[in-house]
């Protein structure tokens, strides 16, 4: 099966997201006004770049900021004599190719950004930002692999989706990315890393890679794809058991989600599978919604930010399957929208995890288009499951934990999902 993650976005006082690389994203309701807000996890592929149809544009405009409880430090006359006595010096006695004007601001930037100690909050150049505005719903190019930033600020394979180049070329979970195409990945932001190792259909990168028990870095060479996105896929399995994948949140996916509800209870099947595995994410107030399908009334998250009140999200009373039994399959690829339809789920005890600990996303990320057409990603909240579980960085635990092993991939089978499908039938 094909899979892979995505952005979640949103529009704050709009409404609408990761992520692509990986890399995705998330949309959000509520808060504070202008920007996007994003909750991403990474993949690296390339989506199209067809002019977007689900998301609302941003103005290249100052967007207001949310309360802060300490003033930010402000460019002052100094500054600016410091900055250009430094430069003054680097162009009369560098001995090397000095950078444009545009390197030396951008550099500026990610070099500030840094000093906060995040690392969701970033700038995205404008060729790149472009590229991650476009279509969710479309296809991607790339390798086929979900990403994410180990402590020492390293890019590490959280898993190569099956079947897609990454995986056909021997990359593992676990393994850490030193360079693409010969070039050091160190020092350089996420998402700047991640656009080195992106790229067409039919084009080659190669990846330098530190893997756990080989003595020496390894070069393995990817031919990126196309990677067909489907959002969602469902079909009635052995013993009369509903089986649902949800690819993304994107801005179809409650809609399509609801059609496959139809047709499969249709069906009157004994219980239902969900599918989050290897799904970034999406549009936060997608997410709401399918936990909805799912949920009777009740809470779906929390989510606080600096100086703003805690924002609330509910589900009702009107879901197509808040009864019927349910099994929700998630793995180290769910992220972000997928954690908050599954921590609820769990929190709430309407269904059973099964399968591996999720990606562990859980901050919420603010995107403002800027007037050079850049990005800049700003963590602006956290959210939180209806029993307040730790999830950022730690990920939602299976309540049966079952491994999906290298073997399992090369015969073709699938323990987490038969584990899903005869649990669904025997409560056990």
């Amino acid at each position: 099966m094909t899979m892979d993650e995505k952005v979640l976005k949103g529009v704050r006082g709009c409404l609408t997201v990761l992520v692509v690389l990986f890399v995705v994203g998330v949309a959000y309701l509520a808060g504070y006004s202008g920007g996007n807000r994003t909750a991403n996890a990474y993949r690296i592929e390339r989506a199209e770049t067809s002019p977007p149809v689900e998301t609302p544009q941003v103005e290249p405009t100052p967007s207001p900021s949310p309360p802060s409880t300490a003033a930010a430090p402000r460019p002052t006359p100094a500054n600016w004599d410091l900055y250009q006595e430094v430069w003054e010096l680097i162009e009369l006695k560098f001995y090397g190719k000095l950078p444009t004007e545009e390197e030396r601001l951008d550099g500026a930037i990610r070099g500030a950004l840094d000093t906060l100690d995040d690392e969701h909050t970033g700038y995205i150049p404008a060729d790149l930002a472009e590229v991650m505005r476009s279509d969710l719903s479309g296809s991607l190019e790339g390798i086929g692999a979900v990403v994410q930033t180990n402590e020492a600020g390293q890019l590490i394979i959280a898993r190569p989706m099956p079947g897609q180049p990454a995986d056909l070329a021997g990359i593992k979970a676990g393994d850490i990315v030193l360079a693409a195409n010969g070039r050091s990945l160190e020092g350089l932001g996420l998402y700047e890393a991640i656009s080195l190792i992106r790229g067409p259909a039919g084009t080659t990168v190669t990846l330098t890679i530190l893997r756990s028990g080989e003595p020496n870095p390894l070069e393995i060479q990817v031919v990126r794809a196309r990677i067909p996105l489907p959002t969602v896929e469902s079909e009635m399995l052995e013993g009369n058991v509903g089986y649902i994948r949800l690819y993304e949140f994107n801005g179809q996916a409650t809609s399509r989600l609801r059609q496959a509800l139809r047709t499969l209870l249709a069906q009157r099947p004994v219980g239902l599978i969900l599918d989050l595995r290897d799904n970034p994410g999406g549009y936060l107030n997608e997410a709401v919604s399918i936990a909805d399908e799912f949920l009777p009334t009740g809470i779906v998250l929390y989510e606080r930010g600096a100086g703003t009140e805690e924002q609330v999200f509910e589900s009702t009373d009107r879901g197509l399957a808040d009864e019927i039994r349910l099994v929700v399959l998630i793995n180290g690829g769910s992220a972000s929208a997928s954690e908050i339809v599954a921590g609820a789920i769990q929190d709430r005890q309407r269904g059973v995890l099964v399968g591996e600990t999720s990606f562990g996303k859980d901050s919420v990320q603010e995107a403002h288009r800027l007037s050079n057409g850049a990005e800049l990603r700003i963590t602006i909240a956290r959210w939180f499951t209806p029993n307040e579980q730790p999830i950022g960085k730690m990920g939602l635990e299976p309540d049966v934990p079952v491994p999906y092993v290298e073997d399992d991939l090369e015969e073709g089978t699938d323990p987490q999902l038969e584990r899903a499908r005869l649990l669904i039938l025997t409560g056990e």
